[in-house]
């Protein structure tokens, strides 16, 4: 095949907006690369599939190690997804194909490590020249072992595992890091817009849904056990529960109580929750049906569980099952996606569908555990219910890890 020269552009960087986040700042990057396959996809799919191993190098405790951050947090960064490529090399000889594609984007990286390299201006790494046979089962997660989840589970630098950073496995790239103008964090998260009159009146409506950790029929299950900690405080709390569904695979419950303000005015605040099955392949409605209702309606959305390494809150499953998902522009927002990698997943992916109304969307640079859920969504939820405040977003934020004791899923909140 002769080589070819080609550009996909997924979305201009200028019309991103900067994120804020207490742990976490974003850089502007960009590399080249060259890789091997006997892959027949289009080029620019397979750059997109070597690019994502570096997701793997990022959540290396290897890396948490080098930048002498916390070492429970589980890795150091995490790009922001989709990015753009230029295919500079497409040939063909013997069935291999050799690719070279030049990339660029935005990555968040942890404070620690970004300062460091925004000095240097440029950061050493290595990414596999042999797409292919780039795979060994003993350098990943024991869960998580298969071939096709390997760019995001394995760690090069495992003991055992040296060769998927030597040729002819992998080879080195280097990667220009430049700093970006961030958010500060006093901006204030404006939460008196959305609990006034936010087009459904003096409603304070915010919505959650949990997912399950492994299964719906486990009354142990992690999942399943963060929505009930979370509906028992709010019990404490004093909010007037309703159970509107049993369900044992899909239970829902709401809570109300009426909160006065200084001025004398009374807000109605009303959390509606569910716990289902959430994953992408789950043949079950229910969870798609209420996320459509909640983002046309909820002043909050809350969605914990597991990102399904992009899979469960893709817009074009969740639409398959429940319909077209209407954005209500005349509605200030917040959304928060309390799953792993949700910042790579889907901060561009809804920031992208409110083109009119204000949304503030929370989420996660790495991977988040249930163990935290609660805390962290109580945090927040103390933050919102308290009606005569307006904190900003570094206040929150910094309030919704205190839970975390040091450690950092690198929180962050991005802004429209």
């Amino acid at each position: 095949m002769k080589s070819l020269a080609f550009f996909l552009f997924f979305g201009a960087l200028s019309a991103q907006a900067a994120v804020l986040s207490p742990s976490s700042v974003e850089v502007k990057f960009s590399y080249m690369a060259e890789f091997q396959t006997t892959d027949t996809s289009d080029a620019v799919t397979l750059a997109d599939t070597h690019m994502q191993h570096l997701f793997g190098y990022l959540q290396s405790p290897a890396m948490v190690s080098k930048y002498k951050i916390n070492e429970d947090t589980p890795g150091v960064g995490a790009p922001r997804l989709p990015l753009n490529y230029e295919i500079l090399k497409n040939k063909k000889k013997a069935g291999v194909r050799t690719i070279a594609y030049k990339t660029s984007g935005i990555l968040l990286l942890n404070k620690k490590m970004a300062k460091d390299l925004i000095a240097e201006g440029s950061w050493k790494i290595t990414l596999p020249s042999d797409l292919d046979n780039f795979y060994e089962e003993k350098c990943t997660d024991e869960h998580y072992n298969s071939y096709g989840d390997f760019w995001y589970f394995y760690d090069p630098f495992r003991e055992g595992c040296e060769f998927l950073r030597e040729s002819p496995l992998a080879s080195q790239v280097v990667i220009k890091i430049s700093a970006i103008k961030n958010q500060l964090e006093d901006a204030t998260a404006e939460l008196e817009k959305i609990r006034g009159d936010n087009d459904n009146g003096d409603l304070f409506q915010i919505t959650t849904i949990n997912g399950f950790s492994e299964d719906a029929k486990n009354p142990g299950d992690d999942g399943r056990l963060s929505f009930e900690e979370v509906n028992q405080w709010l019990r404490q709390a004093g909010f007037k529960e309703t159970i509107v569904a049993k369900y044992q695979n899909r239970p829902m419950h709401q809570f109300e109580k009426s909160v006065n303000k200084k001025d004398g005015s009374t807000i109605q605040i009303r959390i509606t929750r569910l716990l289902a099955e959430t994953a992408v392949a789950s043949k079950n409605v229910t969870f798609a049906k209420f996320f459509k209702h909640a983002i046309m309606n909820a002043d909050v959305v809350i969605y914990a569980g597991h990102s399904g390494l992009g899979g469960n809150l893709d817009i074009g499953s969740l639409e398959e099952k429940a319909g077209p998902l209407e954005f209500n522009p005349r509605k200030r927002q917040i959304f928060f996606f309390d799953g792993c990698s949700s910042y790579s997943y889907y901060l561009s992916m809804f920031e992208e569908q409110k083109s009119k109304g204000k949304i503030d969307i929370l989420t996660n640079g790495l991977s988040s555990y249930f163990a935290y859920e609660a805390p962290i969504h109580i945090a927040l939820m103390k933050q919102l219910f308290r009606v005569n405040a307006n904190p900003s977003w570094g206040e929150i934020l910094k309030d919704m890890e205190k839970p975390l004791e040091g450690m950092t899923f690198m929180l962050n909140v991005g802004s429209l």
